[in-house]
């Protein structure tokens, strides 16, 4: 399977990224083809202006170069996965921008056929995003307004909580997690 990786997060030395790596281990012991889309590194600009908003209704917009690229790369790959920070109880912006421009209408016929995973990672514990409803907030936002809306297959939120423990022990269940998920991604 081709997997099309979109990860995020400013600092390359964060947990994120390390979540990031030992996730595409794991898919490379399944013998699956990885393309990965680093955000905050390969130059995408998540700023949405008025040329990304032209004929927006149109199936057959010609969309800029860098956009149609990013949309071919989608039309390539058999399933998305996106590695995130949850900040705010929501997507970083870099991500939001990516999704505003690239997932677009002249993708949705291709959606279809797609599978999604949203690796989030939140520094709150399970008990607190599930107390206060954001867990569910959240799985909604993403597998339904996002992927829901753009007719995805089949979407999954899978959270990793409690991100900014300073336990070297949990921090290495959470990457052992990661690289599990990777190795049985089907």
């Amino acid at each position: 399977m081709k997997v099309l990786l979109v990860v995020t997060h400013p600092r390359e030395n964060s947990l994120t990224y390390a979540v990031m790596n030992r996730f595409v281990e794991g898919l490379k012991q399944n013998n699956h083809e990885v393309d990965i889309m680093d955000l905050d590194r390969d130059g995408f600009n998540p700023v949405y202006t008025a040329e990304d908003e032209r004929d927006w209704k149109s199936p057959d917009k010609q969309f800029s170069p860098e956009i149609r690229k990013e949309m071919d790369r989608i039309v390539a790959a058999d399933a998305l996965v996106f590695v995130f920070p949850l900040w705010w109880y929501s997507v970083p912006s870099m991500l939001k921008g990516y999704l505003d421009k690239v997932w677009n209408i002249g993708l949705l016929k291709e959606f279809t056929s797609k599978k999604v995973l949203w690796i989030c990672l939140a520094g709150g514990d399970q008990e607190h995003l599930i107390k206060y409803e954001y867990h569910d907030m959240i799985t909604h936002y993403l597998n339904n307004a996002i992927a829901g809306y753009a007719r995805v297959k089949e979407s999954k939120v899978e959270f990793l909580y409690d991100t900014l423990s300073e336990s070297n022990e949990y921090i290495e269940g959470l990457l052992n997690h990661a690289y599990l998920l990777g190795r049985e991604y089907k």
